[in-house]
């Protein structure tokens, strides 16, 4: 038997504005500089953030198949209906009663079920054998047949007698809930239902789009590997991804920049050189100075540095602090999100 070979399915991801237009907002709000991968790892987090838009080949006719009833999306028009016929059958079915004349004869017994004590017909009825075999696969299966038999005692009761008269005048048939038409059995009412009411079943559409947080619900095998056969990869190489968050937030007016690493970092100020014509105080200067100079044990200075540097000069805290948010608006100080400040110099990390 030859392997069911995979259906070829395009599939890529999407960033939703809602959380992008959150996400800029409070990078502008903070006005420091944040690193791209540590915003994705912060975006796949949220549910709502991603949408996987699947596309058939561009040569294939094939379109995806939507469930009418809930919305599930899947591969073919035969999984769609298994999925209809497994989880909404009962919707399309319309029991009705109806009174039929009652079995004519001279009834003096009626077999009882000697397990669970249902009624089940006269010996000498007609269909006596067939029905204790049916009763017997129906709701004791586990126990032998033989068994079951000898369990089987005969009610003298008029009672009885009339209870299962009045059991077998009232019968029930199938009518399809939409047209009322009346099939034989459970399986003609579904294949009328995919024949005559096939908009009931299912719609077709050309293009998918599935938030991220429905990923696990779906039954469709294909559209699931698809989705995270794309998102594996993503996690290993978020090169796509972050060409996409990186452009998204460039629209939405933050800046982009990269270290000498090849580290991207958005933030709301684009890093600049300081020119001769920045009329800059000594004190900016120097702050400048500290914030481009080589790391000392790894590390750049932040705003306590400054703090306690300029304090042996006696410059009080609320003067530093507004000679660096000066810098940081003006763009010739760039301030990471954790703290470190840096500026374009020849031990800047930051790339011109």
């Amino acid at each position: 038997m030859k392997p069911v070979p995979e259906k070829v399915i395009f599939c890529t991801l999407r960033l939703e504005p809602p959380p992008l237009d959150k996400l800029a907002q409070k990078l502008k709000a903070d006005g420091r500089a944040h690193a791209l991968f540590d915003l994705w790892r912060n975006l796949v987090n949220q549910p709502n953030a991603l949408t996987f838009v699947l596309k058939p080949p561009r040569d294939a006719k094939a379109k995806f198949h939507i469930c009418a009833d809930c919305g599930q999306a899947f591969s073919g028009a035969e999984l769609v209906f298994r999925h209809f016929r497994q989880q909404h059958a009962e919707k399309a079915v319309k029991i009705v009663p109806k009174t039929v004349e009652p079995p004519k004869g001279s009834f003096q017994f009626v077999a009882r079920c000697g397990l669970c004590r249902s009624l089940l017909c006269p010996p000498n009825y007609h269909e006596f054998s067939a029905r204790l075999v049916a009763h017997h696969k129906e709701r004791h299966d586990r126990v032998p047949f033989d068994e079951f038999r000898a369990k089987v005692a005969n009610s003298n009761s008029a009672d009885d007698v009339e209870a299962w008269r009045k059991a077998l005048s009232v019968t029930e048939e199938l009518h399809c809930a939409v047209c009322d038409q009346v099939v034989v059995d459970e399986r003609s009412l579904l294949d009328h239902v995919r024949q005559a009411h096939a908009d009931r079943v299912e719609k077709t559409e050309e293009e998918l789009a599935i938030p991220a947080a429905r990923l696990r619900q779906l039954e469709c095998r294909d559209i699931r590997r698809a989705c995270n056969q794309i998102w594996d990869k993503e996690k290993k190489e978020p090169g796509h991804f972050l060409a996409l968050l990186r452009q998204a937030l460039s629209q939405r007016g933050l800046q982009i920049f990269r270290d000498l690493l090849g580290h991207q970092y958005a933030c709301r100020y684009h890093p600049r050189r300081a020119s001769e014509r920045d009329q800059l105080t000594p004190r900016q200067q120097e702050v400048l100075a500290l914030a481009g100079a080589p790391a000392r044990r790894g590390h750049k200075p932040n705003r306590h540095t400054l703090r306690d540097h300029f304090a042996a000069q006696g410059v009080a805290e609320a003067d530093v602090k507004a000679d660096a948010d000066a810098l940081v608006r003006m763009g010739l100080l760039v301030e990471l999100e954790n703290g470190q400040l840096d500026a374009l110099g020849p031990g800047s990390h930051i790339a011109t």
